[in-house]
């Protein structure tokens, strides 16, 4: 286990196991990096920049979008600075950009703190906890957040890594998907109708290459809690459980830039769907003094 700092990222931490390694960061509670063999299987950001498109951050106190960043809870109406601007949305919680406290390191593991300080669109206090173990080939990220209030807090929570299984383009990916539906979204990316992934073969992520589609949807009904991503040269995954992360969103990260565009494909368990704070769709409700957990797991190998 090493240590450096960032202006941009904060503490700079590095674990080891093996062959395996991983660099992570305080702003955010990010995983940063992960390799085996000194290759990469996550889309790394320059830690002397700003976190580029929250790759590697933890999302929350929300997973992805609020619509409008409007929303009523228990009687009360909420309104959250809108950072989506072209879709008029709230996106990806509040933490990405919080520097957590550091606790905890050894060669092979470390804890990330953070009190969610309430602000007017979320007037609720949180403790975060961010756990991660790095095995000899796959790392491991468990989410703990404890409501510190009195009343009781809407909540979710995911990861935002952006994969990589090998060098060849993204085109060439194979992604399995195990998941019986998937979420139809209008031009803001917000949910419109829940349907069989069968309906939608532009969508379906059944092993088969991703080509040149677009994709920036959720998935449910899950049959196991494993999304592969394979390329001639390597593999990814992330595994789950589907009960208590029944959603993932995925995304080919399609960006104006070439240097950024489709560098990696975002895999997002997430514990409830796009605008679940105004649908209440598998929103958790966080009672006074009450902790939620949720773990993930992101392995990888070479094919050749």
């Amino acid at each position: 286990m090493s240590t450096s700092h960032s202006l941009f990222r904060g503490e700079i931490i590095t674990l080891t196991n093996g062959a395996s390694s991983a660099e992570l960061t305080s702003v955010g509670a990010a995983l940063n990096r992960f390799c085996i063999g000194g290759r990469d299987f996550v889309v790394p950001s320059a830690v002397d920049d700003v976190q580029f498109g929250y790759r590697g951050g933890i999302i929350a106190p929300w997973p992805n979008r609020i619509g409008n960043g409007t929303y009523t809870y228990d009687g009360v109406e909420y309104e959250l600075p809108l950072n989506e601007h072209e879709r008029r949305n709230a996106l990806h919680g509040l933490v990405s950009w919080s520097d957590f406290s550091v606790e905890n390191r050894t060669e092979n593991t470390v804890d990330f703190f953070h009190h969610l300080i309430p602000v007017p669109g979320y007037p609720f206090p949180l403790s975060i906890r961010v756990r991660y173990t790095l095995h000899e080939n796959a790392i491991t990220t468990e989410v703990t957040a404890t409501n510190l209030g009195e009343t009781r807090a809407p909540y979710g929570v995911c990861p935002h890594p952006y994969v990589v299984p090998g060098a060849e383009h993204m085109n060439e990916w194979e992604t399995l998907v195990p998941a019986s539906h998937v979420l139809e979204v209008d031009e803001r990316l917000l949910p419109v109708a829940l349907s069989p992934v069968e309906n939608h073969p532009e969508l379906h992520l059944d092993g088969a290459p991703i080509g040149d589609r677009f994709i920036d949807h959720a998935y449910t009904g899950f049959s196991e809690g494993r999304i592969t991503v394979r390329s001639a040269s390597g593999e990814v995954w992330l595994e789950f459980d589907p009960e208590a992360l029944p959603w993932a969103q995925i995304h080919t990260a399609d960006h104006p830039d070439p240097s950024k565009n489709r560098a990696g494909l975002a895999v997002e368990p997430m514990t409830c769907p796009p605008d679940a704070f105004r649908t209440g769709e598998n929103l958790v409700h966080l009672a006074p003094g009450a902790s939620h957990t949720v773990s993930w797991t992101i392995g990888g190998k070479a094919l050749n």
